[in-house]
């Protein structure tokens, strides 16, 4: 049997042993704790619900909304008003190119702020327990969803305008006859003969990102509401 060296044995003379209490004096430290976190949120889960989904539809507004395709190119929208463009400029020198389209991007900064706002209430009313804080998180939620049907609605209406701008004007322009030329000659593109081949249009069309967030918006604003009304009946919680 091997006997311990002096420096061993000091080190298991006075090596802190875990009492039985010690380790019941922890686990109650941590049911405490947990305890803590779980009443900050009772009551709250419905505003908590919102502020979560407010996250998701805020991300949700960096995505493209509408996409449209045209005898030109590709081209989407997102509710900020920023377009990503495919095309090869065929009408460039075009006397009458097709006119931009004018998306209003103030429908989405309104919307982020409201997200935000819906955020910021929901965790400050985690600790203050307000119920003027209530009432900011269910109207900010209230009108994040709202904005979302008049973003969905504004880009839906400037669906033809956006198609146009991945076309080209009048053929009878000599400008854009020589893009047209230029591309095909490219191997860009074919050049448009009546009668010659069939081609198909993709119109303009909104995208899943916009549904989602509309769904996801609705959803957090009728759980706040709900959470709103189950605390008016209850009583403001402990």
């Amino acid at each position: 049997m091997v006997q311990p060296t002096p420096w061993q044995a000091n080190k298991i003379r006075y090596r802190k042993v875990d009492t039985p209490s010690t380790v019941q004096r922890i686990v109650s430290q941590r049911r405490e704790e947990v305890a803590k976190v779980l009443a900050s949120l009772r009551g709250n889960w419905g505003y908590l619900c919102a502020a979560v989904g407010s996250i998701i539809t805020f991300r949700m507004l960096f995505k493209p909304w509408l996409t449209a395709s045209g005898t030109d190119g590709q081209i989407s929208a997102d509710p900020f008003g920023g377009l990503q463009i495919s095309t090869s400029l065929a009408s460039l020198w075009s006397g009458s190119p097709p006119p931009a389209a004018d998306v209003n991007g103030t429908w989405g900064v309104l919307a982020s702020t409201a997200s935000a706002v819906t955020v910021f209430a929901v965790l400050v009313n985690l600790r203050a327990r307000t119920k003027v804080l209530s009432y900011v998180a269910v109207g900010s939620s209230v009108t994040l969803a709202l904005l979302i049907v008049v973003v969905v609605a504004h880009l839906n209406s400037k669906a033809a305008e956006v198609k146009r701008m991945v076309g080209y004007g009048s053929a009878r322009d000599a400008g854009t006859q020589v893009g047209l030329l230029v591309r095909w000659a490219t191997g860009n593109g074919q050049y448009p003969v009546p009668g010659m081949r069939q081609v198909a249009y993709a119109t303009a069309s909104l995208t899943t990102w916009a549904w989602l967030a509309g769904a996801i918006s609705l959803i957090s604003a009728l759980i706040a509401i709900a959470q709103w009304i189950r605390g008016r009946t209850t009583g403001p919680a402990a």
